[in-house]
């Protein structure tokens, strides 16, 4: 099954390849209304395959309240600084930071700065 991504883009969510520029991605966040608004903002890059990629951007003080993923985590901040806590524990996490929680796992992310985050979630199939 091929996704597509936001309404009037005709950019695949999924396929055999893809490649991302993921500095352009969080440009163009940065740029939409969401944002502009002082909201998150998030776009899916890949959708599919056992594998979905999210690339999003909080502004300081946003929270991502408790909640589990449907599959395996990674989360890997590009930009800017988050507080990731899962299990009663907390990570203060940055640029040099990947975090990973098992299947099922719940878990809060905290923006202490802007940040962008890239998030991939295992899926199985």
């Amino acid at each position: 099954m091929e996704h597509r991504a936001r309404p009037g883009s005709d950019r695949a969510l999924s396929g055999p390849l893809q490649s991302f520029d993921l500095d352009e991605a969080a440009t163009r966040l940065r740029e939409e209304k969401e944002w502009q608004e002082g909201r998150r903002n998030a776009v899916t890059l890949r959708k599919g395959g056992g594998l979905n990629v999210v690339l999003l951007a909080m502004k300081a003080g946003d929270r991502l309240e408790e909640h589990a993923a449907p599959g395996a985590i990674t989360l890997s901040v590009r930009e800017g600084r988050i507080r990731f806590t899962a299990e009663g524990e907390t990570v203060e996490a940055g640029p040099e930071t990947v975090l990973t929680c098992d299947v099922g796992v719940r878990h809060a992310v905290e923006a202490t700065s802007d940040a962008v985050c890239l998030v991939s979630i295992a899926t199985g199939g």
